[in-house]
């Protein structure tokens, strides 16, 4: 009998274990997905957002973001990628941020395609990871110093006149060899915003029902 119940607490283990190292497999399993996307390069073209084919085909508001121009691009995003999974641990103990990311990347695309009508296409993970950005923020209570330097780099990519001595962007557009769309950031962090308050929701309401459940 005793063995028995050794074997299970086991097997329970190992499970508990899986399933806290499932969000980290998350991240392990999008960058090497991105980077094999990478190797194949017909898909640049039929996966990018397109405005021109966006109405026939939606599925671009989150394929765009997994091609990229060139390894400079790819590496630039995986960087970004890694740090906010390194400054913000606490929001990657689910796979909520995969939704978060998945959800910036199609607001990323949808704010593109409604409010930034000479963009006409659009690559790359960096509108989606401001969502993420956002929502890890929120979602690991961090310092309200985080928060404030993503509107402050927001801000001033949309108003470079408050700062025009700022490179950041310059520098960026240098290291890939092509434009930053500036616009698919404050997009991708918007989504990333309202993701966060519809989980925190949603979390609540069914907080509440239970709650309610119990009471009866």
């Amino acid at each position: 009998m005793d063995n028995s119940n050794d074997k299970s607490n086991n097997i329970t283990a190992k499970y508990q274990l899986l399933l806290e190292r499932l969000p980290q497999l998350a991240m392990a399993l999008l960058i090497a997905a991105l980077l094999f996307i990478f190797t194949q390069a017909e898909l640049l073209a039929s996966w990018r957002f397109d405005r021109f084919l966006f109405d026939q085909q939606p599925i671009l508001a989150l394929s765009h973001a997994f091609v990229h121009l060139n390894a400079q691009h790819l590496m630039l995003n995986i960087s970004g990628l890694v740090f906010i999974y390194l400054i913000f641990p606490s929001a990657f103990k689910s796979l909520l941020w995969i939704i978060a990311l998945a959800a910036s990347a199609v607001a990323s695309a949808y704010g593109i395609f409604y409010y930034s009508p000479e963009t006409d296409w659009l690559v790359g993970l960096s509108g989606a990871l401001h969502g993420l950005f956002v929502y890890a923020a929120l979602r690991s209570r961090a310092s309200i110093a985080w928060l404030v330097a993503i509107i402050i780099k927001l801000v001033i990519e949309q108003m470079p006149s408050l700062m025009p001595t700022n490179n950041l962007t310059q520098m960026t557009e240098q290291f890939i060899s092509n434009p930053v769309i500036v616009d698919a950031h404050l997009w991708g962090a918007a989504g990333g915003l309202l993701f966060f308050f519809v989980a925190r929701s949603i979390a609540t309401l069914f907080l509440i029902v239970e709650l309610n459940r119990d009471e009866k």
